[in-house]
Parts: C-alpha cells; sequence; structure tokens
C-alpha cells in the first residue's frame, strides 16, 4: 500500500548500508503486494483496502501523537494536500484492484513508469525544466508500458488499465508532496492519506458484496499486507536519509524483480517475451531519466557557486 516514508534523524551518508535497505525496502514492498493479492483470493478487495488503511492509519495516527503533532490541522486544505490525497486515493485503490485481477509481476512492472509519470507531471504542470533527452526516456518508457498492456492484441487484459491509473494518482500523489509546507511531517501526510482511503474503500467493500468472514489465513494475509508494508516505508525512508540518492534509487527497480519470484512462487506466473521487453525499457529510460536529472542538477549548482563566486 503506498504511503509517506517515515522521518528519520539527520542524515550521514553511507552508500553500501542504504543500497542494502533500498534493497530489502522493494522486497518488502512485493511482499506487501503479494499478501494483498492473497488476501484478496479469500475476501473482495474493498474489504484488503479497508482493513489496511485502518491498520495504517491506527499505526500512523499513533506516532504523529507520539511525535507531538496534531492528528488535525488547517492545513490539511491546502491544494497540494488535497492533490495528494486524491491522487493516493486513486494509486491505492486502482493498484490493489489491479493486483486482485492480473499478474503480480505484469502490474509490479507498471508501475515502475511512475518515476518517469513524475517526470512528465513535473514539466507540464509544475514548469521543471526537461530537456530533449528526459523527454525521449519518458516516451520510450511509455512505449514499454504499451508493450506490456498490449492493447488491442489478445494478450491485452482490462484489469492493465487499472495499473496504468494507479501510475497516473501515485504521480500526482508525488507532485502534490512536492508543494507540502515544510511544516506539515511525513507522518501528519500518512495519517490522513490512511483516513481518506477508508471511505471510498468501505463503498467499495459494500458494492462488491459487503463484509466477508475470515479465517485465519485469510487475517494473516491481512496483516502480513500491513506488517510489510509499513516495514518497506520504513526501510526505505532509512535508506534515503543515509545514503546519496543518485546512489541508491536504481535500486528501487529491485521490486519488479521481486515480484517476478514472487508470483513464480505464490501464483505460478510466467512472464512472457513482450512483458520482459516492456520491463527491460521502463527500467532502462528510469534509470537515464534519473541520472539526467541529477547531472542537471549538478550543472546547475556549479553554475550558482561560479556566479556566487
Amino acid at each position: 500500500m503506498s504511503g509517506t516514508p517515515l522521518p528519520l534523524p539527520e542524515p550521514v551518508t553511507r552508500n553500501l548500508p542504504a543500497i542494502l535497505l533500498m534493497v530489502v525496502s522493494m522486497a518488502l514492498f512485493a511482499l506487501d503486494d503479494s499478501f494483498i493479492k492473497l488476501a484478496a483470493t479469500q475476501i473482495n478487495v474493498g474489504q484488503v483496502i479497508l482493513l489496511q488503511s485502518i491498520i495504517a492509519a491506527l499505526v500512523f495516527g499513533t506516532l504523529t501523537k507520539l511525535s507531538g503533532k496534531p492528528l488535525l490541522t488547517r492545513a490539511f486544505l491546502a491544494p497540494p494536500i488535497v492533490a495528494r490525497n486524491a491522487g493516493e486515493v486513486l494509486g491505492v485503490v486502482c493498484f490493489v484492484t489491479a493486483l486482485a485481477l492480473m499478474p503480480l509481476s505484469t502490474a509490479s512492472a507498471i508501475l515502475q513508469v511512475q518515476p518517469l509519470a513524475v517526470t512528465l507531471g513535473a514539466a507540464l504542470f509544475l514548469r521543471e525544466s526537461v530537456g530533449w533527452r528526459r523527454w525521449t526516456a519518458v516516451l520510450i518508457g511509455f512505449i514499454g508500458v504499451l508493450i506490456i498492456i498490449r492493447p488491442g492484441m489478445a494478450g491485452f487484459s482490462p484489469a492493465a488499465l487499472l495499473a496504468v491509473a494507479a501510475v497516473v494518482g501515485l504521480a500526482i500523489r508525488d507532485l502534490g508532496t512536492r508543494r507540502v509546507a515544510v511544516d506539515v511531517s511525513s507522518l501528519q501526510l500518512s495519517t490522513i492519506a490512511s483516513v481518506i482511503i477508508v471511505p471510498p474503500s468501505l463503498v467499495m467493500m459494500i458494492v462488491y458484496g459487503g463484509w466477508q468472514p475470515m479465517n485465519v489465513t485469510t487475517i494473516l494475509y491481512v496483516l502480513g499486507a500491513a506488517t510489510s508494508g509499513i516495514l518497506a516505508y520504513y526501510t526505505i525512508t532509512v535508506a534515503l536519509r543515509i545514503g546519496e540518492l543518485s546512489v541508491i534509487a536504481p535500486f528501487r527497480y529491485a521490486r519488479l524483480l521481486f515480484a517476478l519470484i514472487l508470483g513464480a512462487v505464490l501464483f505460478g506466473e510466467r512472464p512472457d517475451l513482450p512483458m520482459l521487453i516492456g520491463s527491460a525499457l521502463i527500467i532502462g529510460t528510469g534509470i537515464y531519466a534519473f541520472y539526467r536529472e541529477r547531472l542537471h542538477a549538478r550543472q546547475a549548482a556549479a553554475a550558482l557557486n561560479a556566479d556566487a563566486g
């Protein structure tokens, strides 16, 4: 389940531990997705989202209170937070539904285009400078998505459109996060985002047949999803705080590798050639676009220092 990383003490750059933590985080995210998919075979998808949202809201709300921050603030009415929460709802509802309807590896592969979608959104709506190389990378990355979902072909699954909608929602969430005031903590954002998802998930549960009884196995699936999701957010935050972003960011694509392994072991999935080709395009262009972004940032900083000198 998507959310905002937890805040930690001041960063100390240690790249090797940060890389290991990033990989662990991606494994946990893939495990979270797997538990969600398993739970959705026992109860309806609305109930899965509802239960995980309630657990996340309780955990993040408790941590927010312990940090001394209020659970509710007028800052939540600011447009960036409203947009962020709307994107969170769209992203979570669509991705969890896609997980229930399509192979784990395919849904995870489509989700990897999210950083490219953020680059596109930043250029179109935040007026950030994006050169032709990154525009090309974005275009090729989305071609990779088209190869995976194969619209109009025999292998096309309508559920793939839900995964694409999830990418749009999560990109909106990330773009909104960039404009959130610094006095609003990550824990507060995580709490309100979890609470906001409860009403639509409740409606979904009712539409899909209402509350369904859960056996011990189903309860363990839900608890496994909630626990692995929260731990994933924590470990990725540690990684981002102690390591250099330019070094550790490419390892986020390890999530797809873990999804491929878990999909094969738990669900008997066997990705075909178009899915693998599309995934390679998405990952390759994502890493390249990130490299260009960091290079551009370094050049801009160097020019600023030169002018100051």
